[in-house]
């Protein structure tokens, strides 16, 4: 018997729709990793069921980016960052790199 796994599901969703992750993060109030974390579970709860599902069925256009700030990087302010700083930051990078990749294919396809 084929289990739902409703965290594959919920990833399938939001990529198929083309949002971003760092974004639906931003306005869910949690952090990539918190989201990343429920695309491995195979049951979410219902209401965090129902707080995805009231972000992700806007428009992605309505999920509004944070401008961003440019900081000067120091050896001090690299040596702050955690694990998880990086993998986040190593996440949101592949993304964008995929975003970029699939861009460049349509403008391929359409010369």
């Amino acid at each position: 018997m084929n289990e739902i796994h409703m965290g594959q599901l919920l990833e399938g969703a939001i990529r198929r729709k083309g949002l971003n992750i760092t974004q639906i993060a931003d306005a869910l109030n949690v952090s990539r990793r918190t989201l990343y974390n429920w695309f491995k579970q195979e049951v979410i709860d219902e209401h965090v069921m129902e707080r995805i599902s009231g972000v992700i069925v806007y428009d992605a256009a309505s999920i509004k980016p944070k401008p961003t700030i440019i900081k000067p990087i120091t050896p001090e302010s690299l040596l702050d960052k955690d694990e998880a700083y990086w993998q986040d930051k190593y996440i949101d990078l592949l993304e964008r790199y995929a975003k970029l990749l699939a861009n460049q294919q349509q403008v391929d396809f359409i010369k």
